[in-house]
């Protein structure tokens, strides 16, 4: 009976808890890099979002290959349910659900639950969601979105202040002697990641204010959009085209007439693969029953991509560099890891104990202990979930609108050309994941 009882379990979560999401990443990724906009996939997926189906983690993915493939309006439903799951599954989720969360995290691990996404890529969300109601020329909810992004930001600033006094805590509250022995050799291991990467003194994303900044230039919101693109020379005193950007757009907020003002293209360059999550494994020390067992851990990392051409050029003019978002994710990464060390130390002391008891206790012949030790083994997998095909870093261009656009690569080879109704202003958005995959261009006037 009891045999039969683990037997069941164990085939139970093991296609559950080592779902192999690293393939599943490149898999979204890899339809990002070759603009792969099969309907029938898109079909499945957005059913799939709807019916609760790890909606976040899906949502995003499919959401962005959507975006990717010019199906606005469909990326709008994906990101639409993504952000009912967030509210939902997330945000007003009940203390039974998170409290079951909680156990069948510890026992297996955190594959097991819906992915509940992180606050980067909310911000990205709404701005991804607005970008989509511009190109469909609906600017009202377009606005909309972009003040959500801005909210976003803003919370998170304050969440993650939080969120540092609550690791703190969980760290005094939790501080055993196997968390106490293995924590600091664990932390010291990130050392190296974090010189790869750099991080940010406050959890700001210029991308999503720059880009809100544009949307309400465009909008003829002078003067809201002189206050966002205003944070944005603050932090880069030394950037001559934000500095050039931002003087105009303060003008343009004192004009007595603006309508008479000129018109501007503005270039937004997406460039390369942004980081994503890996997974390491350190044979750690745990003291179980007066003994000292040694069992594999697996833990969360972060793996640097390629870039494309760091830089473009619109109509011979160079574009600069606004932000490289992988300090983004680096930061978000850096303020949640000690609570993703504590969470995987915690579940591994209490599968190792759990089955040294399992094998005092056995009286099947030692095949009870076995199959203990190999869910213990194939559950111990890092949560490597992410949203995937996001860019690496954005740099950016303001130009006078002459009635045409050349876009080409440092080498001269062009990427873009079309002639533009010069009396608009126009947002010109170029997405370069790898130099050897095709690019992709959206163009919105007004």
């Amino acid at each position: 009976m009891k045999l039969n009882l683990l037997l069941s379990l164990f085939f139970t979560l093991f296609f559950v808890g080592c779902a192999n999401h690293a393939a599943t990443n490149n898999d979204f990724q890899n339809m990002i890099v070759n603009s792969y906009c099969d309907d029938e996939f898109l079909a499945q997926s957005l059913e799939k979002v709807k019916d609760n189906d790890d909606a976040i983690y899906n949502g995003l993915n499919a959401g962005l290959i959507a975006r990717n493939c010019s199906k606005f309006a469909q990326s709008i439903e994906f990101f639409d349910a993504v952000e009912d799951a967030y509210k939902y599954d997330v945000d007003l989720q009940n203390y039974a659900l998170k409290g079951t969360k909680i156990i069948t995290s510890t026992l297996i691990n955190e594959n097991i639950s819906d992915y509940e996404g992180s606050m980067h890529e909310r911000i990205m969300l709404n701005s991804y969601k607005a970008l989509n109601f511009m190109s469909l020329g609906d600017f009202q909810n377009a606005r909309v979105e972009f003040n959500r992004a801005l909210m976003r930001q803003e919370l998170a600033k304050e969440y993650f202040a939080n969120q540092i006094e609550k690791n703190r805590d969980d760290l005094d509250k939790n501080y055993d002697k196997n968390v106490a022995s293995n924590f600091k050799n664990i932390s010291a291991n990130y050392n190296s990641l974090f010189r790869e990467f750099d991080t940010v003194k406050d959890f700001t994303n210029p991308y999503a204010t720059y880009l809100a900044s544009v949307f309400f230039y465009m909008d003829n919101d002078y003067k809201r959009a002189s206050d966002l693109l205003k944070e944005i020379a603050i932090i880069h005193p030394n950037n001559k085209e934000i500095q050039k950007q931002y003087a105009t757009f303060a003008k343009q907020a004192a004009s007595i007439n603006p309508q008479k003002s000129k018109k501007y293209i503005f270039l937004i360059y997406e460039d390369g693969l942004g980081a994503i999550k890996d997974e390491f494994r350190l044979t750690l020390p745990f003291v179980v029953d007066k003994k000292i067992v040694t069992t594999s851990v697996a833990f969360e990392t972060l793996k640097k991509q390629g870039s494309s051409y760091e830089t473009i050029e619109a109509n011979l003019a160079q574009t600069s560099n606004l932000i490289n978002l992988d300090s983004i994710v680096a930061t978000e990464f850096k303020i949640n890891m000690p609570s993703m060390i504590l969470k995987s130390l915690t579940s591994t002391a209490t599968k190792t104990a759990l089955n040294i008891a399992v094998a005092k206790n056995d009286d099947t012949g030692g095949w009870l202990a076995l199959l203990s030790s190999l869910l213990t083994s194939v559950s111990t997998r890092a949560n490597v979930r992410s949203w995937t095909g996001l860019p690496k870093s954005v740099s950016v261009i303001m130009i006078e609108n002459k009635g045409k656009i050349t876009i080409s690569v440092p080498n001269g080879r062009i990427l873009f050309e079309q002639n533009l109704d010069e009396t608009k202003d126009t947002l010109v958005l170029v997405r370069s994941p790898l130099r050897s995959a095709p690019s992709h261009t959206t163009i919105i006037q007004r």
